[in-house]
């Protein structure tokens, strides 16, 4: 999947890193691709030029763990419970090309509460955010 979205950031002039270790859960896995897809769409839709997203997964104790951050605008800390609900959008104009339909957050939601995992956004002081969301693991055989 992410294969699919590096010429996508790099037409933006986003660096697009990846820091994958092995983190295995059960679940659906078209809805949890669809989870990372938006998460790494609005990472990228949500940035300015010469930007970055990055994308690690680890496992820690019981659960793994998924976190995509990047730069872009400052997000209002406020605003961020706001933003898990679907159609909610920051200003129209923020990124200057009025693509999305502020439903990627609430998607990443619905999908993480389906499988009873956690949902983190933080807004980086810095200009973006940094979305985790934490999964059960399972054993592998």
């Amino acid at each position: 999947m992410l294969a699919s979205r590096r010429r996508q950031a790099a037409e933006r002039g986003i660096g697009l890193a990846e820091h994958l270790t092995p983190a295995v859960t059960a679940g659906d896995p078209r809805l949890i691709e669809s989870l990372v897809a938006n998460l790494v769409d609005n990472a990228i839709r949500h940035n300015h030029p010469d930007g970055h997203v990055e994308v690690t997964t680890q496992t820690s104790g019981t659960q793994v763990a998924l976190t995509v951050t990047n730069s872009g605008p400052v997000v209002p800390a406020d605003d961020l419970q706001r933003l898990r609900r679907p159609f909610q959008r920051l200003a129209p104009d923020r990124h200057g090309r009025g693509d999305g339909h502020g439903l990627g957050l609430g998607i990443v939601d619905a999908v993480t509460r389906a499988h009873r995992a956690t949902l983190t956004a933080d807004a980086r002081p810095e200009g973006g955010l940094s979305v985790t969301v934490r999964f059960a693991q399972i054993s592998q055989p």
